[in-house]
């Protein structure tokens, strides 16, 4: 009856009608699939012209950004890092390697070798792309950015290294630029190096703490102790306990002391995450003399660190590096509160200490822990204290060096017999004298104390990206004869895996995709402007693991990029 009603009082024009409900239902689904529309319009704009997804691929950018990898953590240390993949793996083998089985690595803090192989593969991370977009923002140096590689068009990300209008110059792991000028700079030669013009570049506090990886730290001492385990750090004189199976280290003697780097392990530019590639020894010696085609570049721009708890007294604290004939030296005053950085040459007889900068802190009591971390990183020193840079920095803090006089300085041999050393080819066509690992000299630090006992906690060495000279090819900026002048609308790109990374350094003559060669840059070695896409600034979705029943990100390691 009541449906009868309704149906009768629809037929003669009530606002209830069904007709006009129906009108209503037609209205709403135009509404709704023209908000969709403009949704899906608005995205695809804000993607293309603002902000952008990316899945890192490779390891080129390992550790800051991690391709697809193995992770693991140490059963000696609880140490957690990454390795490449298995598919990537002994190249060099006769057979292929179809499992993690056939993957040895080693503890990056213990040196200890691994035995558990029952490892997934994690997939790379994905990452938040912000596009360049003119008038309101361009590349910076330093910047990890993605572009079209001018060889293949497929998207690349790297670390933005030499900017339009620049030469650049690759010397012991440093990078130096100059403004070119046409007609006065020489564009190769031995004698362009030894020109004025040429700076470092240094970075940011904040990009360099993203640069920094991590050599050793006395947390991740193996517990239980392992027999095989040997500490990188001894103690000058007695009175020291902790320093060959501790965490921390504890000295208790009288008088002053040093805690030294004793020379078991080198710091190299080797990465812990190529430990899958044949032949590679995290540990091996640059000056090795095996025929594999890997050997490591000593690195002698390092942070150490450690926390100091004064037990009786106050206790001074310097932190001495000896590296490219000089020795440069942190000092804090812990009962006065005077600090300083300060360098001197040791070529001959010592030179007297030269004064880089200093300043004051609030004086250190008994009982207190502090932390104290030095770095010679650059070309420039720079001193925390409780994680507050109070001396140096990268304009306090630096000395100047041309290209020339770095490369006498690291590797102990004078300009002239560096010109004439042609064993290793002339640079341009073949590697050239500087891609040989042993000529290089080696750092060694200490860290000096002088007045009562104390407890160190933390004792960490880090180490910078170092742009190195490849062993099997020549190297684009690594030699007088072969270094890459930019026009006002290129880029330079290097990957934070610097010795294990494919890019600008690398690329090979005859590279460069035909159409993009005829149409936008036919530079070898260089970005051009417009095939640059934008700079990586935050990991979304960090390396889930590959093939598991839920695509599920790890968020602990959501980061942002610098």
């Amino acid at each position: 009856m009541t449906a009868m009603n309704t149906d009768t009082s629809s037929s003669t024009g009530s606002p209830n009608s069904s007709s006009n409900g129906s009108s209503k239902n037609a209205v709403g689904i135009k509404e709704t699939i023209t908000s969709l529309i403009i949704a899906f319009m608005l995205a695809f704009l804000f993607r293309g012209f603002v902000i952008e997804g990316f899945q890192i691929p490779t390891g080129s950018m390992a550790p800051t950004l991690m391709g697809k990898h193995i992770r693991f953590v140490s059963p000696y240390s609880g140490y957690d890092w990454s390795v490449g993949p298995w598919t990537y793996a002994d190249r060099s083998r006769t057979r292929p390697v179809r499992q993690q089985d056939d993957i040895k690595v080693n503890d990056p803090m213990s040196g200890l070798e691994m035995s558990d192989t029952n490892r997934r593969l994690a997939a790379g991370d994905r990452v938040f792309v912000l596009k360049y977009l003119p008038f309101l923002q361009s590349p910076k140096r330093w910047d990890v950015v993605v572009f079209k590689n001018p060889g293949t068009h497929e998207n690349y990300i790297k670390r933005l290294v030499g900017m339009p209008g620049e030469q650049l110059a690759f010397v012991d792991g440093d990078v130096f630029a100059r403004d070119f000028v046409e007609g006065t700079t020489a564009t190769t030669g031995w004698d362009a190096w030894e020109e004025s013009g040429w700076e470092v570049q240094r970075k940011s506090e904040r990009v360099q703490r993203a640069m920094l990886q991590d050599v050793f730290n006395s947390r991740y001492v193996p517990a239980p102790a392992e027999p095989t385990y040997r500490s990188p750090f001894k103690g000058s004189s007695t009175g020291w306990d902790g320093v060959r199976s501790d965490s921390s280290y504890r000295y208790s003697g009288t008088g002053d002391t040093a805690l030294a780097w004793n020379g078991t392990r080198e710091i190299t530019d080797a990465g812990s995450y190529n430990q899958t590639h044949g032949g590679y020894n995290l540990f091996k010696s640059s000056n090795s003399t095996s025929r594999s085609s890997f050997r490591p570049f000593p690195v002698s721009d390092v942070a150490v660190r450690l926390n100091i708890e004064a037990t009786d007294s106050a206790v001074d604290v310097s932190a001495v590096l000896s590296a490219r004939g000089m020795e440069f030296r942190a000092v804090v005053g812990s009962a006065t509160g005077n600090v300083g950085v300060e360098m001197r040459s040791v070529e001959g007889e010592a030179a007297a200490w030269e004064s880089l900068d200093s300043g004051t802190i609030q004086a250190f009591e008994v009982g207190e822990i502090h932390s104290i971390e030095f770095w010679h990183i650059d070309q420039a020193l720079w001193l925390f204290v409780d994680d507050k840079l109070v001396c140096g920095g990268g304009e306090k803090g630096a000395y100047a060096m041309t290209p020339a006089q770095r490369a006498v300085a690291s590797t102990g041999t004078s300009w002239e017999a560096l010109k004439s050393d042609n064993r290793s080819g002339d640079g341009a066509d073949i590697r050239g004298v500087f891609s040989k690992t042993e000529l290089y000299r080696k750092p060694t630090f200490r860290w000096d104390f002088s007045g009562g006992a104390f407890t160190l906690y933390n004792v960490s060495v880090q180490r910078d990206i170092a742009y190195q000279v490849s062993r099997r090819s020549p190297t684009r900026g690594g030699h007088p004869n072969f270094f890459p002048t930019l026009t006002d609308e290129e880029y330079f790109m290097c990957g934070d895996n610097s010795a294990n990374s494919l890019d600008s350094r690398l690329w090979a003559p005859g590279s460069i995709q035909k159409w993009i060669e005829a149409e936008i840059n036919d530079h070898v070695g260089t970005v051009h402007k417009d095939l640059v896409v934008g700079r990586a600034f935050l990991v979304y979705f960090p390396a889930p693991l590959d093939g598991g029943a839920v695509l599920t990100p790890d968020v602990g390691r959501m980061r942002w990029i610098w």
